[in-house]
Order: C-alpha cells, then sequence, then structure tokens
C-alpha cells in the first residue's frame, strides 16, 4: 500500500505556508486564483467536491456563488480546522485524501482542485475516481504546477536558474523521466510527482474527461508592479489550468 503524504501536518511546514498565503501576497493569490475562477461555469445550483480543499476559500466562495452543495476534503488535519473555522450551510469539510475519493458516496456537477494533484502518486487512478464521481457532462477543472516547473531533478551544484542580460534561462532536463521529485520547500524533501503532458492528457481521456479549455499561467501587469520578479514567470509558466468535460 503507498503511503500518502501529509506535509500540510507538519507544523514548520504548514506555520511558514500559513505565513506565506495570509500574506495574500503569493503567486497563488495574484496569478492562480484569478485565473482558475475564470474558469468556472455558472455555479447556480451545482454540486461541487473540492479536492485538497485547504483551508476552505474557493469551498466558500462556491457557496457563495449559488452551489447547492460543497463537499471540501483534504488530507491535512490542519487544513480542515482551518476551513471549519467559517460555517456556511450546505458546506461541508472532511479529512479525507485524494486517493480515497471513491469512499464518498455521491455524484457531483463539478469537481475542483487547486494545486494539489502533483502530491498524487497515482495520476491515472485518481482521474478514474473523479471520473466517477462526475455526473455526466460534469466538469473536473483543476491547476497543477505546470511540467516545466516539476521536471528537472535538481543536484545541489545546480543553480536553479541561470541569469544573463536580465533575463532567466531555466533547465528543461528529465522531462521525459515521469515520476517522484523531492523538493526543498519550508522544510526539505517535500515530495511531489512530475508528469510530461502526454501523461496528463492521457489519464484524462482513459477517464473520458474531454479536454475543454488548457491554460498556462502568466503574470498580468498588476502582478508584476506588487511582485517585481513575478515578470520571470512569463519566461517560464508557474501554473497549469485545465477543464474537462465527463463525456460518457
Amino acid at each position: 500500500m503507498r503511503k500518502i503524504q501529509n506535509i500540510y501536518d507538519d507544523e514548520k511546514f504548514f506555520s511558514q505556508y500559513k505565513e506565506m498565503r495570509d500574506s495574500k501576497i503569493n503567486a497563488n493569490e495574484l496569478i492562480e486564483i484569478p485565473t482558475i475562477k475564470g474558469m468556472l461555469p455558472n455555479l447556480k445550483g451545482k454540486k461541487i467536491l473540492d479536492l485538497g480543499c485547504g483551508e476552505g476559500e474557493m469551498a466558500r466562495f462556491f457557496i457563495e456563488k449559488g452551489a447547492k452543495k460543497v463537499v471540501g476534503i483534504d488530507v491535512s488535519q490542519n487544513m480542515i480546522n482551518e476551513a471549519k473555522k467559517h460555517e456556511y450551510k450546505n458546506l461541508e469539510f472532511k479529512i479525507l485524501p485524494m486517493e480515497e475519493i471513491s469512499s464518498i458516496d455521491d455524484k457531483f456537477d463539478i469537481v475542483f482542485s487547486s494545486l494539489a494533484f502533483h502530491y498524487v502518486e497515482d495520476y491515472y487512478k485518481l482521474m478514474k475516481d473523479i471520473s466517477s464521481k462526475l455526473k455526466k457532462n460534469g466538469y473536473l477543472i483543476f491547476s497543477q504546477e505546470h511540467p516545466l516547473v516539476t521536471a528537472t531533478i535538481k543536484t545541489q551544484d545546480l543553480p536553479k536558474y541561470i541569469e544573463k542580460d536580465g533575463k532567466r534561462y531555466y533547465y528543461l532536463s528529465d522531462y521525459n523521466d515521469v515520476g517522484k521529485r523531492l523538493i526543498d520547500w519550508n522544510v526539505e524533501g517535500v515530495v511531489k510527482y512530475h508528469r510530461n503532458f502526454e501523461t496528463i492528457f492521457s489519464a484524462l481521456k482513459e477517464s473520458n474527461l474531454r479536454i475543454e479549455e488548457l491554460l498556462e499561467s502568466k503574470a498580468s501587469e498588476e502582478a508584476i508592479k506588487i511582485v517585481a520578479k513575478y515578470k520571470n514567470l512569463n519566461n517560464r509558466p508557474f501554473f497549469l489550468f485545465v477543464k474537462a468535460k465527463k463525456i460518457k
């Protein structure tokens, strides 16, 4: 049995992560969230499953926009504790890893996930499980770290990028070496999983999920004014966004 990572219940990691998110000056708030909100259909009357719901910000947004029912799940007790601080009617939060959503006895109009899929090892199983929880013509809408970001297996003697004439140049080695990556982020050895576009698209297709919209992140002029270094995110997209419809 695969061990499910739960890094957000590491107190050092969680405190640093929460400080970053609470500041509202980060790529999630300035780039990722505005983009993925723009991909959402009309939410009125919809039943929505939020995978890796974190502190519940998007789940609450769905209710505010008229969703009929929202279930937010996360593997982290810390995250669910934060989410439950704000009670909304027809909104339920529970501790449950994405790997176990087959245990949920319900069907949804939308399955949503923000920056969580890159923590899941078995991507093909996840897509099949999601498809089984979607009604026909329902939508899967998700963001993840871009494959160009997760690709390179970095070594200690290599810099993260090369800078010349004010422009950053990034590595692209290991792109087709799909699999586990160890990242130092807040703490050492955070596990993420790299997938190339072929893997991402194949898993969606095999699960009867047809891509209707695909976006790669760009930093707006407003975001760059707030955080000047975000101009570099336009040289290499940081996030990938997918909207797919269940067709069978």
